[in-house]
This record gives structure tokens, sequence and C-alpha cells, in this order.
């Protein structure tokens, strides 16, 4: 089960407060663990451990949404296509596009709660931001917006947060998204993909990861 903690707590080697102390988790943080009264909590970085249970309620399910609007929700270039001319060190597409045949004004929404963590435009991602979802520890890449991304913040899934263009290295009108795991910035994205094992690595499906939660 999901748990969200309700102050900082202490995670313990063992449950009792004779446990060293192995981690803090500050408010707010979703962990995965159980129903007893001294809980083992597993983290998203890979710690696992217990804290007292009176220090955790169970956190509600957050809710998935279809990143750009219904009739659009097709993937029109899909996760590692082999792609050499655009991705020449990966050698492969490290996203899904979502293509409008032409169409504009086709609006674009956060695809679940979550943090924009960077915006900005350059000449490859146009119009772009990076949203964190703390949930699943993932980072949520929207690329080529029409116009300038969202300020910095927190967000409800299912917001509209843009509008589809070919700003950048684009084609023609469509969302570029990406996931990948953990909290990423787009210094973390040069650096990781250098190849494409470390792609693989690094980077899901998007498309298929919100299919399998909406």
């Amino acid at each position: 089960m999901k748990f969200k903690a309700t102050g900082t707590i202490n995670v313990r080697s063992s449950p009792s407060i004779n446990g060293n102390i192995i981690q803090q988790i500050p408010v707010g943080t979703i962990v995965e663990s159980d129903q007893y009264s001294w809980k083992e909590v597993a983290l998203a970085n890979g710690v696992r451990g217990y804290c007292a249970a009176n220090f955790l309620q169970e956190a509600p399910a957050t809710k998935w949404f279809k990143p750009i609007r219904s009739d659009k929700f097709v993937v029109t270039q899909g996760f590692l296509v082999p792609d050499s001319v655009n991705y020449p060190k990966t050698g492969h597409h490290p996203g899904v596009d979502y293509g409008t045949q032409g169409e504009d004004d086709v609006p674009l929404y956060f695809c679940s709660d979550g943090e924009v963590i960077e915006i900005g435009i350059n000449n490859s991602f146009g119009n772009y931001f990076f949203y964190y979802a703390n949930e699943v520890d993932k980072t949520f890449l929207y690329f080529h917006l029409r116009d300038a991304a969202p300020a910095k913040g927190k967000y409800n899934g299912g917001v509209q947060c843009g509008i589809a263009g070919k700003t950048g290295q684009s084609q023609g009108i469509h969302l570029h998204l990406e996931c990948m795991k953990g909290r990423k910035l787009s210094s973390d994205r040069a650096t990781l993909y250098t190849s494409y094992s470390a792609l693989v690595a690094v980077a899901e499906n998007a498309d298929a990861f919100i299919r399998a939660r909406i």
C-alpha cells in the first residue's frame, strides 16, 4: 500500500526506537508500506527500513491523464524507433510523438499530479518543460509547445499545460513526450543520452506507462 508521511520521519534499520536511523524522509513523502504498527517502508531511492505507523497516513491514488486531447492520443512515432539522423548518439527516438495532422490549437495536459522543475526554449526542444511526478519518481519531458511553458511549481493532473506546436527541431505540429527515471533536468538528459544502452537504462516508454494507469 502507499502511505504519505505526516511529518519528518526517521527511517530505522529495525522495527524499534532502538533501531539505527538510516535516513529521514520529509513530510508529504509517498512510501510503499504494510499495515502494521511498525511499518517497513521502501523509498524511491531504493532504501528500505522501518518507521512508526502513527506518522503515516494512507495516500490517495494519483489519477493519470492523457497528455494531449483524446482524439490526438495516438502515437505517430514510437519509443526507440531507429533514427540516427536526429539522434546520432543513441541512434533511436527517446520518446513518443503525438502528431496533430497539422491541426493547431490542440491542448496538452499534465499527465498526473506533479511539479514543473525546468522550463525553457532551445533549438532542439523548442518551448519545453520537465515535469516531475513524485509518486512514481519519474520525470516527463514535454517538447515543442507552441507557446511558452507553464511556470515552475506544482500542478494537478489533467490541467491544461499548453498547446501542441512545432517550435525547435520539428517537422510538424506535435507533442514529443519522454519519460526518465528519477528527478531529471536537461543537464542530466545531455549527460545520460550518450548511447543506446545508456538511453534504455534511464528512459521508459511514456505512452505505455501512462496508458497502463488511465
